[in-house]
Order: structure tokens, then sequence, then C-alpha cells
């Protein structure tokens, strides 16, 4: 996995129209959402003190999406795919705004949170999944792998910024104004999906039957074609067991950072930023690669890693040793989602991939609903040590598992 620096690609997408301007939106949106989503990990543990209070609440964003990312899946190879961006983005800054009058007014209660963030769960797959679908059409195929680690690298980069905000404005008038710059970021992301130059969107030809028995006839072709393909039926497991079993750990960092090294907000967005630096150094690795031969060695070899430090963060008791831990451990989690983005991108057949997509997405966010709520249980009942402990050691060895016929 040697580095042989080569940022041409990388050039070529950026001086993409189509995609700089998706890209500029993105990263305001995403900014937004790292604000908001470190504030409400914090409003919910000064509310209750509870890790199981953060694990519903977490589990409250993305177990909707169990249920509707098959569906809006099958919706993207039908439906425009901005509209369809557009109204899920619009959807979120009520979310958002709604979110900030009720904390600024005080007001908020941890039911109430549960309840917005469920709603802001039957949203994101209409965001998520359109998105997924929209971004790799902005620029050649052989440049999708780029795009996917450049948009990875965005993610990140935001990661490390959102929460120095976040933490800022928690500690100088509190977490209601996170809210209030969300709600503001999502009017960035609109006008650059309004401003794309995008080709008309071709429908799938319509049936002789019933809307919703032919949506149900392309959901179930979709799963078919994903459990009968030789590298899909074993990347989204794995992808699986790495979002339910060591990924949820962000959704508990807000009680990790107080209960476990004492020091509260500073600690979170620290933790934050730190696995977004990670992430970061990942992203890079991924956009300076030529092309995607042996993406699947890496995407194996990066799960397993992640379950490694993840039994060492939960080992490590002294903070600014596990810092550097968790920033690593960023590296190799995005390496691995974003490779894992990269296989179904190139080699999903073209009318399949909206379906195949949703179904990664849908695996994805149902493994950080369950594993967000197993773990914060788990963590209250013994700490958050042991359960962290077994889930990184779980997660090493599925993936040393899955798909063995592929060499490390």
């Amino acid at each position: 996995m040697a580095l042989d620096l080569d940022f041409s690609a990388l050039r070529a997408t950026l001086a993409n129209r189509n995609f700089a301007i998706f890209s500029a939106g993105n990263a305001a949106s995403l900014l937004g959402s790292w604000v908001q989503k470190v504030a409400v990990g914090w409003l919910t543990w000064d509310l209750t003190h509870s890790a199981a209070w953060l694990g519903a609440v977490a589990m409250a964003e993305f177990l909707p999406v169990i249920f509707l990312a098959p569906i809006t899946g099958v919706m993207v190879d039908r439906i425009d795919r901005r509209r369809i961006a557009i109204i899920g983005q619009v959807l979120a800054t009520l979310q958002a705004a709604t979110l900030a009058a009720l904390t600024i007014s005080g007001n908020i209660t941890p039911v109430l949170i549960l309840v917005l963030q469920t709603f802001q769960g039957f949203i994101q797959p209409l965001i998520q999944t359109a998105r997924l679908v929209i971004a790799p059409t902005l620029v050649p195929r052989a440049n999708v792998g780029h795009a996917i680690a450049l948009t990875s690298m965005v993610f990140n980069i935001t990661r490390i910024i959102g929460p120095a905000i976040s933490g800022a404005l928690i500690a100088s008038v509190g977490p209601g104004y996170s809210f209030a710059v969300n709600a503001a970021s999502y009017l960035f992301v609109i006008k650059a999906l309004l401003h794309l130059r995008l080709p008309p969107h071709q429908p799938a030809p319509a049936r002789r039957v019933s809307l919703a028995a032919s949506m149900w006839q392309d959901f179930a072709a979709g799963w078919r074609y994903t459990v009968s393909h030789p590298t899909l039926k074993w990347v989204i497991p794995t992808i699986v067991i790495a979002g339910m079993l060591t990924w949820p750990v962000g959704d508990l960092m807000a009680g990790i950072a107080d209960h476990e090294f004492g020091r509260g907000v500073a600690a979170l967005a620290t933790f934050t930023s730190a696995q977004g630096l990670g992430a970061i150094f990942g992203a890079l690795f991924l956009v300076q690669r030529k092309d995607s031969a042996g993406i699947e060695k890496i995407f194996r070899r990066c799960i397993m890693a992640n379950g490694l430090l993840v039994v060492v963060f939960a080992l490590t008791k002294v903070f600014w040793l596990a810092v550097p831990v968790y920033a690593i451990n960023g590296m190799f989690m995005v390496m691995g989602g974003a490779s894992s983005q990269t296989i179904i991108q190139s080699q999903s057949a073209e009318d399949m991939r909206g379906r195949v997509l949703s179904i990664w997405y849908t695996a994805t966010r149902a493994g950080l609903a369950l594993g967000a709520i197993l773990l914060g249980t788990l963590a209250s009942a013994f700490g958050f040590t042991w359960p962290l402990l077994g889930a990184g050691l779980a997660t090493f060895a599925f993936a040393l598992l899955a798909g063995r016929s592929k060499p490390l």
C-alpha cells in the first residue's frame, strides 16, 4: 500500500464543472451536518447522562432507513434524482430549524430529540440515495473512484471543522445555534443542485402492473442481483458488521469523552476532529490511486484494521494516547467505507446501480442503528470498555473470514 503520489486524476475530476459545483454545495451541507451531529450528541448526554439514550437517539435517525432506503433505490432509478434530492434537503432544513427553535427557547426534551431525529431518519434516504447515484454521473466512468474518494475527503474535512465550530457554539451560546447553522447550510446544497447541468432523466419503462407490484419486482430484482454477485455478496455483509460493531463508537463519543476521560464537550470535539483528520489521509490515499485494481484487498485490510484499532482504543485510558489511536482508526474506517462504494460503483450493472447502492446504504445505516442501541445499552450496564473490546474483535474476525478465497 505504498503511496505513488499522482494527483493528475484528482485535478481532472475537480476540473469538471458539474462535480465542482456539487462538491461545493455538498461541503457546505456536510459542514452543517457535523455541527448538528456533535450538538445532538452533547445535548442528549447533557439532558440524560445516559449511554442508552445516546444509542436510542442514534438509532432513531438510522432505523427508518432500513425500511425506506430500498424504496428510494427504486425511486431514483425511475424518478428525476435531482428533484428527489431537493425535496429531501428542504425537509431537512425544516427539521434543523425546528430543533434550533425548541432548543433556543428552552423547550427541548430527550423525547422531542428522539422524535425529530426519527423524522431526520425518514428524510435521509431521499437525500443520500439520490446523492450516491448523482455523484458518479457527474464525471466520466474512469474517474468514478476518484469522485467517491474526493467526496469522502470533503466529508472528513468537514468532520474536522464542524465539531470545532459546534464545540465553540455550545460553549459560548448553546447547542441551539449549532442547529440553526445546519438549517442555513442546506440552502447552499439546494442552490448547487439547481445549477447542475444534467441530462434529462430517462425513467425505467412503464410496466403493465400496479405501481406497488412493479416497485416490489424491481426491489426483489436488486436483491437477487446483489446476493448472487461474486463480490457484492461478501462485501456488503462485511460493511454491515463494521457498521454495526465499530462505526457506532462515534455516536457514543459524548459519553466516552465525558465518562471515560472526564473532559466534556472539548474532548468530544477533539475526538471527532481527530477521526476526521485521519480520514482525510485515508481519502488522500484512495484519490491518488490510478485505478481500482486491488480495491477488494484494500477493503478487507481496512475493516480488519478498524476492528483492531477499536480494541486498542477501548484499552487506552490516557486521553492524549487515545486521540491518535482514534485518528488512525478514522483513516481505516473511511478507506473501508469508500473502497466498498468504489467496488459497488465499478462492478454493478448500470441498470442495477441505484438499487445496489440503496442496499449498501440500507445495510450501513441499519448496522449503525442496531449497533448504536446495542453498544449503548451494553455500555450503560457494563461501562464502555468491554462492549467496545468485543465489538472490535468480532469485526476483525468477520473481515478476516469474509471473501476468504481472496488473498490478503
